[in-house]
């Protein structure tokens, strides 16, 4: 194909579950056709998300199927095309691809801190906007641009200071009543670092940072329970220092009780469904000097 690409007018009118059938014989089979942006080498999707093709296409398409589940079901609300939406932590661009049936491109934007994945996600999909964004705040966009904002498995890897800087500047550019959908480690990494501190297994890299992380899964376990921010640093490679990257979890409890302006309405740690934890938060108008407004249950 040349030229741009109106991907929303193409496929607007597929059906859900054709939808998700469509992406993952496609990524079983990436040469079965043309009318679709391509995929990175294999290894690029493994070192970004340590799954390929299908299993990498799953797992955006979870997402989106979660993240639209909770806007119609607990907010009430349609997903309409004139929504814009940010992917941040956008990698190659997986997420935007499978949201190109419910928005036009002009609507759909990336953001990542490395270059190269900036690189390879424009010249794969360029009908998207994608930029590159820096280790800390502030991102190039202004006060209340987007009316939902994507965070996929980037949480789940960085320290305090810079999750409580990413959160302040992604609610600064989230509409008021918007929505921030993002995940972190929960139950799915708990199960994991059970098997681990069982089996002392170190032939993956994840198996040894676990280990080498913390002192027992007890220990792991109950931090979590009590609410703390947990971080093992494991090192952030070229683009952020090895201090700001590693394994993260952040609770429910913990988002609750330090979020400002936001309103968690709703939360899944069910690794069946997802495998890490997923926030869905929504921006609030607060008063100055106002605190963390409670959340409400649960209704995943």
């Amino acid at each position: 194909m040349s030229g741009p690409v109106d991907y929303y007018e193409r496929f607007r009118d597929v059906a859900e579950d054709d939808w998700w059938k469509l992406w993952i014989a496609y990524a079983a089979d990436p040469a079965s056709r043309d009318d679709l942006p391509g995929f990175p080498p294999a290894e690029v999707q493994q070192r970004v998300h340590g799954t390929v093709f299908s299993g990498a296409m799953s797992g955006a398409l979870s997402l989106r199927y979660l993240t639209f589940r909770f806007v119609r079901n607990v907010l009430m609300r349609p997903i309409v095309p004139g929504m814009q939406v940010l992917d941040f932590g956008c990698g190659w661009g997986r997420v935007p691809r499978v949201l190109l049936r419910d928005f036009p491109t002009a609507n759909l934007f990336g953001t990542d801190v490395d270059p190269e994945m900036i690189e390879i996600a424009r010249e794969l999909l360029p009908e998207v906007e994608f930029r590159v964004n820096g280790a800390r705040p502030p991102l190039a966009y202004p006060d209340e641009r987007f009316d939902l904002i994507l965070v996929n498995s980037v949480f789940s890897h960085l320290a305090e200071p810079n999750f409580t800087a990413w959160i302040a500047e992604l609610t600064r550019v989230l509409k008021t009543g918007g929505v921030l959908a993002f995940t972190s480690w929960g139950q799915g990494l708990l199960d994991m670092a059970r098997g681990v501190f069982e089996s002392g297994q170190r032939e993956f890299a994840w198996q040894r940072n676990i280990l080498n992380g913390f002192a027992s899964y007890e220990e792991l376990a109950g931090r979590f329970a009590s609410g703390e921010f947990v971080f093992a640093p494991t090192g952030g490679g070229k683009y952020l220092p090895g201090s700001d990257f590693g394994l993260a979890m952040v609770s429910r409890t913990y988002f609750e009780r330090h979020a400002r302006g936001l309103v968690l309405r709703d939360f899944l740690d069910d690794p069946k469904q997802f495998s890490q934890s997923l926030f869905f938060a929504q921006k609030i108008a607060t008063p100055p000097g106002a605190g963390a407004t409670p959340a409400l249950p649960d209704r995943c």
